[in-house]
């Protein structure tokens, strides 16, 4: 009787940090079945309601990511794909999809911009 109610008790114990919100809601890195990552300027971006679509020269993949997903600035301001544009120097890490020539992005890093100022 005493074995099966530490059992209980341990098992209630656990449960809480096994369905935590932080562990199933964290960004998880390195989850791509079939990683490849670029380190290239872009050609040219499009948005397409949420989704945005990033060429890069010399590269025959479309690069989609959500236009909400957060990429890492060189000089840390707040940035999301949405903000990329045409000349950005980026490094992205995505996932290649084996079928199609299509990756998804799951992080993207703007290390240079050229920005022109009056």
């Amino acid at each position: 009787m005493k074995t099966g109610n530490l059992l209980l008790t341990v098992t209630l114990m656990l449960l809480p940090a096994a369905l935590s919100a932080n562990e199933d809601c964290s960004p998880q890195t390195g989850t791509a079945k079939n990683p490849i990552e670029f380190v290239s300027q872009i050609h040219d971006v499009s948005i397409d309601g949420d989704t945005v679509t990033i060429h890069l020269y010399r590269e025959p993949f479309d690069i989609f990511a959500k236009k909400w997903m957060r990429v890492g600035a060189f000089d840390g301001r707040l940035m999301y794909a949405e903000d990329l544009q045409a000349g950005d120097n980026v490094a992205i890490s995505g996932d290649l999809d084996p079928f199609h020539p299509i990756v998804y992005a799951v992080r993207v890093v703007l290390q240079m911009r050229a920005e022109h100022r009056p």
